[in-house]
């Protein structure tokens, strides 16, 4: 690994360590519903929950968007970009995962703008003046990661892994697993986020597939709940 490849790896672990766990906490409300109804009990349950979200719902969404973005912004196609906003905010159908999302974006767009200059993220800030509903973490993470020449695979995979470790790090504390069940879940999974993030690119905006039906039934469902964990 170069000098410069590293620098840019360090750079997006700290883009995720302080501000991407709120931008899925929605995602693990939806768990604590499955963990509540005794689908998720146990290691091996978890496991296979999280190899789904991995191979389904992150790879045809999240995935699929970000590629999207970075060609959007190699062609310097600003409008593509709006389009491609709606669509993202669009797709979220849970008001408390639209909201999350937003949330985590406005915080992580006005972090980066108070600690390095960045024209994109301006002009995107700009943008969201009108159509605040437009920002998302992922849009800022995508859009200051291509601005920055991050690597489009170790942008992708990155998000992957710590989309997964944090609802690893939430389902420990419900079910409740021991620390190390949930790094044996995590190491278990890293090839699975090597090959969604391969697979995606050889996707495109059409492939973009609602595959998480059950999870936003189940955080819908926690909205009810007289006593809540994750909030």
């Amino acid at each position: 690994m170069s000098t410069g490849d590293s620098d840019n790896l360090m750079h997006l672990l700290h883009l995720h360590h302080s501000s991407f766990l709120q931008s899925h906490v929605a995602h693990a409300i939806g768990l604590e519903m499955y963990i509540r109804s005794k689908q998720i009990n146990s290691k091996e349950d978890l496991h296979s929950f999280c190899k789904s979200y991995i191979g389904s719902y992150l790879l045809y969404n999240d995935a699929i968007m970000i590629k999207e973005i970075f060609q959007a912004l190699s062609k310097q196609d600003w409008n593509r970009i709006i389009y491609l906003s709606g669509i993202y905010n669009a797709s979220k159908n849970v008001i408390e995962i639209k909201k999350s999302s937003r949330q985590a974006g406005n915080r992580l767009l006005e972090r980066m703008q108070s600690i390095k200059n960045s024209s994109l993220l301006d002009r995107w800030a700009d943008e969201i003046n009108v159509k605040n509903h437009l920002n998302h973490y992922l849009i800022v993470y995508s859009i200051y990661a291509f601005e920055n020449d991050f690597d489009l695979f170790l942008t992708i995979q990155s998000y992957m892994y710590f989309a997964l470790t944090n609802l690893v790090e939430h389902a420990i504390r419900v079910i409740p697993l021991a620390p190390k069940d949930g790094e044996t879940v995590i190491f278990a999974l890293l090839d699975d986020i090597k090959k969604a993030t391969k697979a995606a690119a050889g996707l495109c905006l059409e492939d973009l597939t609602n595959t998480s039906v059950g999870l936003e039934i189940s955080a819908m469902q926690h909205k009810y709940l007289l006593s809540k964990l994750f909030l």
